[in-house]
């Protein structure tokens, strides 16, 4: 079964912060008495004596109200009072509110804080693993220097043996002693041409 939280007697409280709480409440009873004599036309009071027409602070007909609009200062008074009159009566109910969120919070960023570590490790792993790999420039390179190669005419060099004919298997380029290329089926022999004139 949950206890319900013991509220302070407003009573209780120390004098000086009785004291300040008061003062405090004639300050903004003030302020807002002045803010609504400043509202034209003259404000309605509803049959509780509350004022007609304020809206609460935050809502969007607060943010529709031009910036001078003493509405504005009635609605920020009242909800600043209303605030003030809850802390008044609950003080440690909402000091231990607060201190649960912080705590809720700074478990959230700790949780947030190991998240980001971990995609941070397993974007670095990833660098690195891709690091190995050639890029797209280097494969574009390296295909293009192997259509070059294919395409290079064979050609026999002098002293070595005859080269083999891509797309013909049998035959071979000979390179002849006056530097003439010629294609033969036959390796043993290469035929003395004669040089041409």
């Amino acid at each position: 079964m949950v206890e319900a939280a013991v509220l302070p007697d407003p009573i209780a409280l120390p004098a000086p912060l009785r004291d300040a709480h008061r003062s405090t409440a004639r300050w903004a009873a003030d302020r807002f008495v002045g803010a609504l004599r400043r509202i034209t036309p003259a404000v309605v009071l509803d049959r509780w004596g509350q004022p007609v027409g304020i809206p609460d602070y935050g809502s969007p007909a607060f943010a529709a109200l031009p910036p001078a609009d003493p509405r504005r200062e009635a609605a920020l008074i009242t909800a600043a009072e209303a605030w003030r009159q809850q802390a008044e009566t609950a003080p440690e109910f909402i000091h231990t509110g607060l201190r649960n969120e912080l705590v809720i919070g700074e478990q959230a960023r700790a949780e947030w804080v190991a998240e980001d570590e971990a995609s941070w490790k397993r974007l670095v792993r990833t660098v690195r693993a891709w690091s190995n790999h050639p890029t797209a420039l280097e494969l574009a390179e390296q295909r293009s220097r192997a259509a070059e190669a294919a395409r290079r005419a064979v050609s026999a060099s002098p002293g070595w043996p005859p080269v083999a004919i891509p797309g013909r298997p049998g035959w071979h380029r000979h390179r002849l002693p006056d530097g003439r290329q010629v294609d033969l089926p036959d390796t043993t022999t290469v035929p003395q041409l004669a040089e041409s004139a």
